[in-house]
């Protein structure tokens, strides 16, 4: 009984790891890792209901919370470096690695039903955030000020990023021109940074929770599918440009299948470890 609880609470720490390291990196929603790791219902269900939800799951929320503290914190400023180093290829290893949870959200999407408005709705939403893209970054070209009021808003898309699996505050972020300074306040614990950045990231997890739990559970698969589409357009998004070498080309596809494969049987050991300590 004792190993199998320290297994679980293993790999709690190591899916709270991915799971904050996920949200500080650009492509990578928090939400979507919590959705393929199979925490986000009871993540959701503490969000809508505190109380009840903490008294539930206050084990899991303790490590998974110890390692999403370490991911989130300790790798700003190394996602910061790394980016600066070779933007391409970190980026290549980013989409593979959300590539690789995508046979696991397929088939959690058709967990209770799959039909033709479930396809549509994957269709519709990779059509809607695709353009939503688009229209940031080639037409509207907005930018986010490295203030009060922008640290705000930070805050406000990556809340959320962890309570709608899919969306992708550090790639928006990137987008508005705000993210490497996000990153180094982050690093180095700059209150200025984190309290707002804080308060609205907990004002908008408590405010949507609720909203998103009712939807999910209500309409799953439509919703389910709809978070494929938001995963897919966000993947393709941050692609960099193949406009290059054939050298960088393949390093490129190397480091796409590499993530892809660490994704895919990550997904797979959490399963087992997940299905072994429930069993017994």
């Amino acid at each position: 009984m004792k190993k199998n609880f320290l297994l679980k609470a293993i790999l709690w720490i190591v899916q709270g790891f991915i799971v904050g390291l996920g949200a500080i990196l650009p492509g990578v929603s928090g939400g979507t890792l919590c959705y393929a790791f199979g925490i986000y219902d009871q993540i959701l269900e503490v969000l809508s209901n505190p109380f009840k939800g903490i008294k539930k799951h206050f084990k899991m929320l303790v490590f998974v919370g110890i390692g999403g503290v370490l991911g989130f914190v300790g790798f700003a400023g190394i996602t910061e470096k790394l980016l600066q180093w070779n933007e391409a290829v970190v980026l290549c290893v980013f989409v593979g690695l959300i590539a690789g949870t995508l046979p696991e959200l397929w088939r959690e999407a058709g967990r209770e039903k799959r039909n033709k408005f479930s396809i549509l709705s994957l269709v519709i939403s990779f059509i809607a955030i695709s353009a939503v893209f688009y229209l940031f970054k080639n037409v509207l070209e907005l930018t986010i000020e490295p203030n009060f009021v922008g640290w705000l808003i930070c805050g406000l898309l990556w809340g959320l990023s962890f309570i709608v699996p899919g969306f992708s505050s550090s790639t928006l972020l990137l987008f508005f021109g705000i993210y490497e300074q996000m990153s180094h306040g982050i690093s180095h614990l700059d209150f200025g940074v984190l309290i707002p950045l804080g308060c609205a990231m907990l004002a908008t997890l408590l405010l949507f929770s609720k909203l998103m739990k009712f939807v999910f559970d209500k309409y799953h698969s439509l919703a389910s599918h709809a978070v494929m589409g938001f995963v897919v357009a966000t993947t393709l998004m941050i692609l960099p440009s193949f406009n290059t070498t054939v050298g960088n080309i393949c390093i490129y596809l190397v480091c796409i299948v590499c993530g892809a494969a660490a994704s895919f049987c990550f997904n797979i050991l959490c399963e087992k470890i997940r299905s072994k300590a429930d069993a017994e």
